[in-house]
């Protein structure tokens, strides 16, 4: 079931609920002038990785091309992609002028700890059920995008949370429909997934904890802003950088990762 719009809408970004707020960014010059074939012409000629499929549920798979290419791809033979997914991709450090065509100032809390990766893939390109460890900014620049999200816990309580290990989120083994079936069965109803599209401009506030999965409705160019305050972001980051290490040292995440390959194509 989705949940209208409406009860997403919220002016206060310190509320603990997802909330959208439609063309906040649509002033910025990247919604004008972005488009794959210029994106291509101005970006280096450097290898990216790309994920294919789910990697959140299934097989972490893997493959590499050029970022021009890949970005001439996605303007002109999506098919010829596979549903590849360009991840957590630093787009502003590849191509640092690309920074005067953003203001993700104007989005993030005072003396907020920012950190910006950019998810760039074809229709259809999606990440499984997940709940991030730190807010997160979603700013749709280019094409549009579905989130469909659960409030935290949901997952949890159908014993539906996954094995598999990711460095700065923690995944689930269902989908979010699938979650939302399950709690049906164990009590009177359960949770509404929250759906919300976003168009060039729209800005989602998806806090820390809050399940969602995502999925692009066309080619597309998302730019997440990760954020909190010290001390909680060090004290976040030292954590997870241990459990990062003892995942490297086959400690954690035995069972699957999607940071190493199953297969590499």
């Amino acid at each position: 079931m989705s949940s209208p719009t409406p009860s997403l809408s919220a002016r206060n970004a310190r509320r603990p609920v997802p909330w959208v707020d439609r063309g906040a960014a649509a002033h910025w010059p990247a919604i004008r002038i972005w488009r794959f074939d210029i994106l291509a012409e101005i970006v280096p000629e450097l290898p990216v990785t790309l994920v294919v499929g789910e990697r959140e549920r299934g097989q972490t798979r893997f493959r590499t091309t050029s970022l021009p290419a890949y970005l001439r791809g996605l303007g002109t033979d999506e098919d010829s992609l596979h549903g590849a997914y360009l991840k957590e991709f630093d787009l502003l450090r590849a191509v640092p002028a690309l920074r005067d065509d953003l203001c993700p100032h104007e989005l993030f809390p005072r003396r907020a700890v920012t950190s910006s990766s950019a998810w760039i893939g074809p229709t259809g390109a999606r990440t499984g059920l997940h709940h991030d460890l730190l807010d997160n900014v979603a700013v749709q620049l280019v094409g549009r995008k579905r989130f469909r999200l659960l409030p935290p816990g949901s997952v949890q309580r159908v014993g539906g949370r996954s094995p598999r290990y990711d460095k700065w989120a923690r995944l689930s083994r269902l989908t979010a429909d699938e979650v939302t079936e399950q709690a049906a069965h164990r009590a009177a109803g359960g949770p509404d997934v929250l759906t919300v599209d976003l168009d060039p401009g729209d800005v989602l506030h998806v806090p820390a904890g809050w399940w969602h999965e995502v999925v692009n409705l066309s080619p597309g160019v998302l730019l997440s802003g990760f954020h909190g305050v010290q001390p909680a972001v060090g004290l976040l980051w030292m954590r997870e950088s241990a459990r990062h290490a003892a995942h490297r040292l086959g400690v954690v995440g035995r069972r699957g990762c999607t940071c190493h390959p199953e297969a590499v194509l």
